[in-house]
């Protein structure tokens, strides 16, 4: 096959089709020209606008000359000038070429008529040609009228004649033969001028600058036109520019030899034949994407490297490889028919055992309803009647007969049936299919159903099971909070004034811990059931935690029915119980509070009431029930609403960083600063940290608040005009937690923020309660180059111990000290002992509060380090501590000796 493929191609037989080949991907792979050769066209405008053709030669001359001034490299014209034309025009022309001395006429040899057996050589007129250079034009079509190939030269009466292209691309050695044409270059792409604007001189001399200019007629009636390949018909002076652009991109067309293209088609059939050839769609499928992959190969070959593929030889060679494989497989299948007919029944005995066998009930129903077949586990669900047909349920047949005639189905559907026996739920899909049906040697379609279902009769009582906890208490079958919630507000929408009572059962741990956890539960269950028993018409109990409960009353209710109300059910609650053998009695807290429709409170509001109740029970020492007082909870809701708005306040960008200034003592610098938190909230107004910090701690908001003031401090601190330290508190909830480690270090390398420059405070209560953990943490923290302060020393549990055995770096003393000078004796000698303490330890000692020059002044006789408070300045925002640096900066002077300096603020 290879050898025959091998003479078809050197007989020229495959020349056709590999032309074609090379024409298509031409088409697909199109360039745009480069833009180096211009075509200046005589189209129908320009003769339009002369009026007469020929034209007189002072056209031509008026035309080189525009393009010699606007710097043409040269210029091609690619028009007969072998005869003289008028006496002036041709001598203008004859001039305008001696000026531009860059021009190539055409000449070409044509061949003589039936009575000449010799070419005529056709030249310019000697008034031209002595001023020019010439170039040939001969091109020469294939056998299907195309032009294909291009000259680089011929030899003319013993002269060897460059092509224009040759000329063009400045290829003047003497090199016969002729090159393939680049048709993938677009000519369309090559910037054309019409002859008459380049006369004229209406165009811009950029666009002809250093550019080859190719000059000649491109329209219809003028003739010269050529039939190309992929693009058709095109001037005959664009078919000297796409050659130029051909050989001047170094882009000319090289065709592979055919006897790499057989090697590789040699190498297919062979793993063609080992391989695949045994799957026929396998085999037509890899001999199409050989195909693809030769083109898309070939394609890339021409398209980056101009390199032709004649891939048309494997055409007819995969064709009638396929086709002797296919011929061959057909034999075979012949002989395996027989085989497989064996293998239906064998088949159809396994389908069977696979129904039977299979943990869904499968029914297949036929076009009369009747039961064709159906598995073990159908039988099991439905049973079986006396002629041991299978009792599917009338409704399932049904809609099984509607599936067959409407052709719809597999959805998934539910089929439930409830009766004197346990209830039955049922998923289940209907999938229509049709048989074929021999009969007296007819095939005839059967229509048929199959009914595949799965009993979910105990998952539907796992989801009856989960919505029922989701609303009632496992263990009290109280309902859950927000259960009750709903049944509160159901309440409020009657409009009438109703009590909700909070309650919580005391001693209930100590019963848990003497009698045992299953007492307790009992205990818990009775006190629910003696609520229902008690006809008091409330309503339904909740259970709000471990043993408090709630209930509301379900009519009209005033103060004194609700006050008498809760006398009555702390006498119910706290009566004595008998539970398996064992007596209890347990006490009862209880809280409650009146819904009036007026006062506009929600079901969550009114519970909340109650709880704060049952809070004010819980401490008032004398078990009488109590009922809510808003003047007593103002601390608490105040609380409440400033949780509510500490949720968002990061988001609306409420909370705010101030900065009070550090001084050195001993010349006034200012080292840097202390963080405090600011927060001022749209709804709630100014709060202060005292207020805010310890809700914040109790939610557990302040490990986010904390690590944004963190943040906000280092890059603030980064973006001041000197290099200041900062101080910045932290929370003893931040230390017990698990991220603080790893959130400094993160900061610290996504800022680039020195550590030196970050001090991290304490208080000593902290401290107080840390544990070898804490302390770890810090070790670690200080590891990394960020130092620790002791805030408000002397104001806690201060201890020496923990001095010596912290990595403590700094202590600052609290403000009471320094402001008790003159008023409390005790104040200077603990100052003095505080400053010699930190000396013998090593560490720096900053002192707060210094807000007179005689505070200064004392400080500084007795060398203590920093100092902190009104008399430099109070807390300012981020704004006016920047130009408060600024001008520290500027008011930098020697060390002052002096106690005080008037004046300075």
């Amino acid at each position: 096959m290879v050898a025959a493929v091998f003479v078809a191609d050197r007989g020229g037989l495959l020349l056709g089709w590999n032309e074609r080949l090379e024409d298509i991907r031409s088409a697909q792979a199109q360039t745009p020209a480069s833009g180096d050769v211009v075509f200046v066209a005589i189209d129908a405008t320009s003769i339009q606008a002369v009026g007469t053709w020929p034209w007189s030669r002072q056209v031509h001359a008026d035309v080189l000359d525009n393009l010699t001034a606007a710097g043409a490299l040269d210029v091609f014209f690619d028009i007969d000038f072998a005869f003289p034309s008028d006496r002036a025009g041709d001598m203008a022309l004859a001039d305008a070429l001696e000026r531009s001395g860059s021009v190539y006429l055409p000449i070409f040899q044509q061949v003589g008529g039936a009575r000449h057996n010799e070419n005529t050589v056709n030249r310019p007129d000697t008034l031209f040609a002595e001023r020019s250079w010439p170039a040939l034009v001969n091109v020469f079509s294939d056998q299907q009228g195309a032009i294909r190939f291009y000259p680089y030269g011929d030899v003319i009466d013993g002269t060897y004649i460059p092509s224009a292209a040759a000329l063009l691309t400045g290829a003047f050695s003497e090199r016969s033969g002729s090159f393939p044409i680049n048709y993938a270059i677009a000519p369309d792409s090559v910037p054309t001028f019409s002859a008459v604007d380049i006369a004229s001189g209406n165009f811009n001399p950029d666009d002809i600058a250093g550019r080859s200019v190719v000059v000649g007629a491109s329209a219809i009636e003028l003739g010269d036109l050529f039939t190309v390949p992929v693009h058709g018909i095109i001037p005959g002076p664009l078919v000297h520019v796409l050659a130029t652009e051909t050989l001047a991109a170094e882009r000319v067309p090289a065709t592979l030899a055919v006897e790499w293209l057989l090697l590789a088609l040699l190498a297919l059939l062979l793993v063609l034949q080992t391989r695949i050839f045994r799957k026929p769609a396998a085999l037509i499928a890899a001999a199409v994407l050989s195909l693809l992959a030769s083109e898309a190969a070939a394609y890339a070959a021409f398209a980056q490297q101009a390199i032709v593929v004649p891939t048309a030889a494997l055409y007819p060679s995969l064709l009638v490889f396929c086709s002797w494989s296919l011929l061959k497989k057909l034999h075979r299948n012949r002989q395996v028919i027989a085989r497989q007919r064996q293998q239906v029944a064998n088949t159809s005995a396994l389908l069977r055992q696979v129904v039977d066998d299979s943990f869904d009930a499968i029914a297949i129903v036929d076009e009369t309803g009747a039961v064709q077949m159906h598995s073990d586990s159908a039988a099991r669900l439905f049973g079986l009647d006396a002629n041991d047909k299978l009792q599917v349920p009338q409704r399932l047949k049904d809609e099984a007969l509607e599936t067959m005639r409407t052709g719809t189905g597999r959805d998934i559907r539910k089929y439930e049936a409830s009766g004197s026996a346990a209830s039955l739920h049922l998923e289940y899909t209907v999938t229509p299919s049709q048989t074929i049906s021999f009969e007296n040697g007819k095939a005839r379609h059967v229509q048929i159903a199959t009914l595949s279902m799965r009993d979910v009769t105990r998952i539907k009582e796992q989801d009856r099971e989960i919505a029922y906890l989701s609303s009632y208490d496992a263990l009290t079958g109280a309902l859950r909070r927000n259960v009750f919630l709903e049944f509160m507000g159901l309440r409020a929408d009657a409009g009438e004034p109703f009590a909700v009572f909070a309650f919580n059962l005391s001693r209930f741990k100590t019963v848990n811990v003497v009698l045992g956890r299953e007492v307790g539960d009992a205990l818990l269950q009775s006190v629910i059931r003696r609520l229902e028993e008690a006809g008091l018409n409330l309503s339904a109990p909740a259970r709000l935690g471990g043993d408090t409960f709630a209930c509301f009353t379900e009519f009209p209710t005033d103060e004194d029915e609700a006050a008498a109300l809760a006398e009555r059910l702390c006498e119910i609650i706290a009566e004595p119980y008998t539970l398996e053998d064992a007596k209890a009695r347990i006490g009862v807290k209880l809280g409650y509070a009146m819904i009036r429709p007026a006062d506009g409170h929600s079901p969550t509001d009114a519970l909340s009431q109650a709880e704060e109740a049952l809070d004010a029970a819980r401490h008032s020492g004398n078990g009488a029930p109590q009922a809510y007082a808003p003047a007593l909870s103002a601390k608490q809701f105040r609380s409440r609403e400033i949780e509510r708005a500490m949720g968002r306040a990061l988001d609306r960008e409420e909370f705010e960083v101030w900065y009070q200034p550090q001084h050195r003592l001993s010349d006034l610098k200012l080292i840097g600063s202390e963080a405090l938190l600011r927060w001022t909230s749209n709804r709630l107004g100014q709060i202060y940290p005292d207020e805010f910090i310890e809700i914040a701690e109790s939610t557990g908001f302040i490990n986010e608040l904390g690590a944004w003031v963190l943040e906000r401090s280092v890059l603030d601190t980064m973006a001041l005009p000197e290099p200041l330290s900062v101080a910045v508190n932290v929370s003893g909830v931040q230390m017990t937690g698990d991220g603080i480690v790893s959130q400094i270090n993160g900061l610290l390398q996504r800022t680039g923020f020195p550590a030196s420059r970050l001090c991290l405070e304490l208080t000593e209560t902290v401290l107080f309660d840390g544990t070898a953990d804490l302390v770890e943490k810090m070790r670690d923290i200080q590891f990394r180059g960020v130092s620790w302060a002791l805030d408000d020393f002397g104001t806690g549990y201060s201890s020496l111990g923990y001095l010596s055995r912290l990595p403590i770096e700094k202590l600052k003393v609290d403000k009471s000290f320094l402001l008790g000078l003159g008023k409390d004796p005790a104040a200077e000698p603990i100052l003095c002992a505080i400053g010699d303490l930190c000396r013998g330890l090593g560490m720096t000692l900053l002192c707060e509060g210094v807000e007179t020059e005689e505070h200064l002044a004392f400080l500084q006789t007795r060398a203590f380090a920093e100092g902190q408070g009104y008399l430099f300045s109070r807390p300012m925002p981020y704004a006016d501590f920047e130009a408060y640096v600024t001008k520290e900066a500027r008011a930098a002077a020697p060390v002052v000796k002096t106690a005080s300096r008037p004046g300075r603020r």
